[in-house]
Formats: structure tokens, C-alpha cells, sequence
């Protein structure tokens, strides 16, 4: 399960124009990261799964726990920006972005799309 999560993640990541789709591409925030560098926090495109509307709070809001990773609430995310986001939804900030063909330190702020919020909503069924 664990690799079917990993390679679901990375599909909803960005695909670049020429780069190969299945090495590199880029988080939601612009940062590059690299398919063998899942985990690796030593690396510069290193990345992990996140969850977009975090487990932190869908745990105090009780939705059951079999739906957490539902292939809606996971991304591909540089390790650096999903420690940034912790379990900060719908506006969250980042560490890293892409510059050039690599990644530099800003922070910038990033807003979860409405309509991807209505959807997350609908999977919980959260009333807010």
C-alpha cells in the first residue's frame, strides 16, 4: 500500500515539459523534487506524501481514518515545504520553490483552490 500511496502522490505532482515525468517534477509550491529522493531529507529534491487537508485535524473532526488517504487528499510535496505547511489548511506557507532548475529558501504564502476545498468537504463530510 505503501508504494501504491508513494506512486499516487507523485502522479498528482507537476509534470514539466522536458523532464521526464517519471524522475522529476514539481510540488504544489514550485519546488523540484525527484521520484528517488522520496524520504531522503538530506536531499535538495527530496519528498514525502502529504496530506492536504492534514490527519491532525480530520482526526478532531472524526472522519474515519480509511479515508485520510484517498487519492484527493494526497500530493507529492518537498519535505522542507510539508514541514512548513504542518497542519496549517487552507493557507498554508512554504520553505522551498523551484528556481531555475533547482530550489532556493523563500517563504511564500499558498491558498488550498475552493474547489478543491468543496471536494475535500464532500469526501469528509465536513460541515464548516
Amino acid at each position: 500500500m505503501a508504494d501504491n500511496l508513494k506512486d499516487i502522490a507523485w502522479q498528482a505532482a507537476c509534470a514539466v515539459k522536458g523532464y521526464d515525468a517519471s524522475r522529476i517534477r514539481q510540488d504544489a509550491c514550485g519546488a523540484w523534487i525527484a521520484y528517488a529522493d522520496f524520504n531522503k531529507h538530506e536531499s535538495m529534491f527530496g519528498w514525502e506524501i502529504d496530506h492536504i487537508y492534514p490527519t491532525f485535524k480530520l482526526r478532531q473532526l472524526g472522519v474515519p481514518e480509511r479515508l485520510w488517504n484517498n487519492p484527493l487528499n494526497i500530493r507529492a510535496f518537498h519535505w522542507k515545504n510539508n514541514y512548513s505547511k504542518g497542519a496549517s489548511y487552507p493557507m498554508y506557507t512554504s520553505a522551498v520553490i523551484g528556481y531555475g532548475d533547482t530550489n532556493m529558501e523563500q517563504q511564500n504564502v499558498f491558498w488550498i483552490s475552493d474547489p478543491l476545498q468543496d471536494s475535500l468537504r464532500g469526501l469528509f463530510k465536513i460541515k464548516e
